[in-house]
């Protein structure tokens, strides 16, 4: 009996420290959505360490231990698309920082009703020549393909089959 006593003891503070362990992760760590404003698919930088590649929403964890404030990129290869400097950027007024010491409210970043929230602006007008060149490539890899197939008329493979015939 004192052996069943001791394992179940044992089993039940493993338990109990599992649990207190997933609620310390789940209470330090806060999810963050970014999506751009026009619901297209980009790669999602933040402080220059890329977070999710081509997606039209990124979710990633940070760490409440430091202030909520990161510079957000919206990018379609190397180009730039939009910019968003997240989070607390504003230092307040030294007689509120005495005052009030919210230094805890400034480790969360600002949460609205679906959670914490980031909308990068994307730049139109980049966004089109990026496009433009990106349909551009994609036609000149197709038409480089279409050239070299055996089924194209300027193919020397079809010259060389149908040479034989009269």
């Amino acid at each position: 009996m004192n052996k069943f006593f001791g394992i179940f003891a044992i089993m039940a503070a493993l338990l109990l420290a599992g649990c207190a362990a997933a609620i310390h992760i789940m209470l330090d760590d806060q999810s963050v959505t970014i999506v751009a404003d026009d619901d297209d698919s980009y790669d999602f930088y933040v402080d220059g360490k890329l977070e999710c590649r081509n997606t039209y929403e990124c979710i990633f964890f940070r760490s409440t231990h430091s202030r909520c404030q990161m510079t957000i990129e919206a990018k379609r290869g190397e180009i730039v698309l939009g910019t968003l400097q997240y989070g607390y950027w504003d230092e307040p007024p030294l007689i509120v920082k005495i005052l009030i010491n919210d230094q805890t409210d400034r480790n969360k970043c600002p949460e609205g009703l679906f959670g914490a929230r980031a909308k990068v602006e994307i730049n139109k007008f980049i966004k089109k020549q990026v496009d433009a060149a990106e349909m551009k490539e994609r036609l000149e890899r197709a038409d480089n393909l279409w050239n070299k197939s055996p089924l194209s008329s300027s193919s020397k493979e079809l010259e060389k089959n149908f040479s034989d015939y009269p």
